[in-house]
């Protein structure tokens, strides 16, 4: 058995909590310095481009159907000795949300995803994936969220329970958004326009590669990374901000399998039957530079 945290990074952060806002857009583009390969003077970059995409649309009073959409394409080398490749994902959220009242609320989200080199596009290009939170609004500067999420990925099935909380100080100079074990902002007012924080995202996923090499003609790979961040944000006005990140990325890995090399499930912290052959070898950690958009729609209180 294998032990390590599994963290992965999920599309409904910013709208389960009791924020009094939500991120319609975000944007993002991150690269990274020369990281070497183990056992090698090989390097790469790791660059990327996410794109999160959501639009609620409210019904009543209770209920309102979430939609929306996420792409990423990363950029990186996968084996020491060749080049660059790219490999993305599509994900779709389809969903809903229920007010029960003003304490409660409660979040599902079906999450279909293709992820892969986009190569001859098949049945092992897709995912399926869903998410279930309840909402215990406390306060208007506290509220608690409980939820779980499980993906079939590549390896086999994921299965993550998760907690967190959103804190608004009462001078609305500090704000915490806390999801256990995906995610974590904590941010200051340091002007008008201007906030100070630092960020933990770490994810795990898979994508399934076509060809990927002449010795490899279906494999996939296991991408893991937590990555911790101090950044600056800008608003240029209510809605419209920017933000610029310094990180670490810690503990990364883009690990190719064998198609079909996998284990029987995972739960946080663990793989449980982890018993595959790596065919690559993994470069370092490192620095991370990132530049993000963000478009905000602010909601009545």
């Amino acid at each position: 058995m294998k032990l390590f945290f599994i963290f992965f990074n999920l599309f409904v952060f910013e709208y389960v909590s009791s924020q009094n806002y939500i991120d319609v857009l975000k944007v993002n583009f991150n690269s990274t310095p020369y990281a070497v390969f183990d056992s090698s003077e090989s390097k790469t970059r790791v660059k990327e481009i996410f794109f999160d995409l959501t639009t609620p649309i409210k019904l009543n009073d209770k209920w309102s159907i979430i939609t929306g959409c996420v792409f990423e394409s990363i950029q990186a080398k996968l084996f020491a000795s060749e080049s660059e490749k790219t490999f993305c994902s599509t994900t779709l959220k389809i969903g809903f949300n229920k007010i029960v009242n003003d304490k409660y609320a409660f979040t599902f989200v079906l999450l279909p995803k293709i992820a892969s080199n986009y190569k001859n596009i098949g049945n092992k290009d897709f995912q399926f994936g869903t998410l279930s939170l309840l909402k215990y609004k406390k306060n208007k500067q506290l509220s608690y969220k409980f939820g779980f999420y499980q993906n079939f990925e590549l390896f086999g099935p994921l299965f993550v329970p998760m907690f967190g909380f959103y804190y608004l100080s009462p001078n609305k100079k500090l704000e915490a958004n806390v999801f256990l074990p995906l995610q974590l902002d904590v941010n200051y007012k340091l002007s008008h326009r201007i906030f100070g924080g630092i960020n933990f995202n770490g994810l795990i996923r898979t994508y399934h590669l076509t060809d990927i090499n002449s010795s490899y003609k279906s494999t996939y790979l296991n991408r893991s990374t937590n990555d911790i961040y101090a950044y600056l944000k800008m608003n240029v006005n209510e809605n419209i901000s920017f933000q610029t990140k310094v990180g670490y990325s810690m503990a990364r890995k883009f690990i190719v399998y064998g198609d079909g090399d996998g284990i029987a499930f995972a739960l946080p912290a663990t793989y449980i039957g982890d018993h595959r052959t790596p065919l690559n070898t993994k470069f370092s950690n490192g620095l991370l530079f990132q530049i993000s958009f963000l478009y905000r729609i602010h909601l009545l209180d």
